[in-house]
């Protein structure tokens, strides 16, 4: 039994320094180390039973022969006792004694004649004593399982003491964990290597997937990694990796017509500006006439590049502004009375309490691009209102210009989207008032959309989670 918890000792050690040297090495030796640890358990359970049947099996001969002895006494007594009436099996293995009232040896297994009392137990008449003592026989220190019993018979009362050697116990359960080990070995080997294959087979195409993705550059993610076959977890991994890339190219896309579109936007008040200056300094007496020009360009200029700023504000997943409790109905009245200030359209306002949390300074923004695109559009109207539609805080801004065909209410929210075609200032102003307003939603964990209408013109939404106020007690 102490050599199979040596080696269960010994398991546990392995499993503890097991390095993490790939997946496939890492998760053979975790499976063999598991099936060794079940091995090591099964084991230990098998040599415990045989050796708690081994030992009841010792007593009970040890208890059995002691028995005899006890008959004859109670019978005859001591006086016609021989020792041949106490021999076991002629060696020390099995050996049996009988003491008198003084405890000293009357009768004695031959093997054994003239050894002082093999105990010094002394059970009352009618029960026995149990022990495992280590005799000394033969000059070793092996273990007897020690039975003893005390009867009356003719001349005074006797104690018989039988003694049965456990050696052939550990033997046994010696010979035994040897041999199962033995076994283990091999199918530990065996397992080893199916997992080793199988684990090779399965990590196949995730090896292929690597290899495919770490050739894809920067500058073309057109390629897709090969799906294996099947609905497993490694083709959903495919899968996943070939989303992942779809979303890179389209990103990387939207990147890419981004700077271009931003580079054209930028270059038209460049170039005005720079014209103008080339003019007023090749012909002085123009430069007056040149400043409401440069002026205004400038004045474009720093619109476009606030806006650009906004936008990389809004994609900007580290930027923190604080957020604050905002009333979006006090930010609805404050436009509408700017806009109203500002040109002469008839502006309705019907602003209902709604309170959010965010950037004040964001969310107005927000609003004011709303407020001015419909002014951009409106032929004589404009209505702006907030309310609060269940958990959402509502701010709806609309006009009675041309709206916007159904073709085009989602696009109107990417970047440098104008509707005119031919891309005229008039109107279409940088293209980047509406995506501002969706991404300073989405940062809100909101939305901006295109709300159809039955009435004449455009109607733009912008939904917020709304503020729940603790009630009042």
């Amino acid at each position: 039994m102490t050599a199979a918890f040596r080696g269960y000792a010994e398991l546990v050690k392995l499993g503890s320094v097991i390095a993490a040297t790939g997946v496939r090495m890492r998760t053979t030796a975790v499976a063999v180390f598991a099936l060794a640890l079940a091995i090591a358990a099964a084991l230990a359970v098998v040599v415990v039973l045989l050796e708690e049947s081994l030992d009841r099996s010792v007593t009970e001969s040890a208890r059995s022969t002691g028995r005899q002895v006890a008959i004859q006494l109670v019978r005859e007594g001591a006086r016609d006792l021989s020792a041949s009436d106490v021999a076991s099996t002629g060696d020390t293995e099995a050996v049996t004694q009988v003491l008198n009232a003084r405890g000293v040896p009357i009768a004695s297994d031959p093997a054994i004649v003239g050894h002082p009392p093999l105990t010094t137990a002394r059970p009352p008449v009618g029960q026995e004593a149990i022990e495992t003592l280590p005799l000394g026989l033969n000059g070793d220190s092996d273990d007897y399982r020690v039975v003893s019993q005390q009867v009356n018979g003719p001349g005074g009362p006797y104690t018989v003491v039988s003694a049965r050697s456990l050696e052939p116990v550990t033997e046994a359960s010696t010979r035994l964990t040897l041999l199962l080990g033995l076994i283990a070995i091999p199918l530990l080997a065996i397992a080893g290597l199916a997992v080793y294959r199988a684990v090779g087979s399965a990590l196949r195409p995730v090896e292929r997937m690597r290899r495919t993705v770490a050739e894809i550059s920067t500058r073309d993610l057109a390629a897709r990694v090969p799906l294996p076959p099947g609905g497993d977890e490694v083709h959903r991994l495919a899968v996943t990796l070939n989303g992942m890339l779809g979303r890179l190219a389209s990103a990387q896309a939207a990147q890419r017509r981004f700077v271009a579109d931003a580079s054209h936007e930028l270059r038209s008040p460049l170039s005005t500006i720079s014209t103008a200056l080339d003019v007023s300094g090749r012909h002085p007496e123009s430069a007056q006439d040149l400043v409401p020009v440069i002026a205004r360009e400038t004045a474009r200029l720093r619109e476009l590049v606030d806006d650009l700023l906004m936008l990389a504000r809004t994609d900007d997943t580290t930027d923190r502004p604080s957020r604050t409790e905002v009333d979006l109905d006090d930010i609805v009245r404050a436009e509408a009375e700017r806009v109203r200030g500002e040109c002469a359209l008839d502006v309705e306002v019907r602003a209902g309490p709604a309170k959010v949390r965010g950037s004040e300074a964001q969310l107005r923004r927000a609003v004011r691009n709303l407020v001015d695109n419909a002014r951009g559009h409106a032929r004589s109207r404009i209505r702006v209102a907030s309310s609060v539609r269940g958990d959402l805080a509502v701010v709806e801004v609309s006009d009675d210009g041309p709206g916007v065909g159904e073709a085009d209410r989602d696009r109107i929210f990417e970047r440098f989207v104008r509707l005119d075609a031919s891309r005229q200032r008039g109107h279409g102003g940088t293209g980047l008032g509406l995506p501002i307003v969706a991404g300073i939603a989405a940062r809100h964990g909101g939305r901006a959309r295109y709300s159809a209408s039955d009435e004449q013109g455009a109607r733009f939404v912008l939904e917020l989670p709304v503020l729940e106020l603790p009630e009042e007690e």
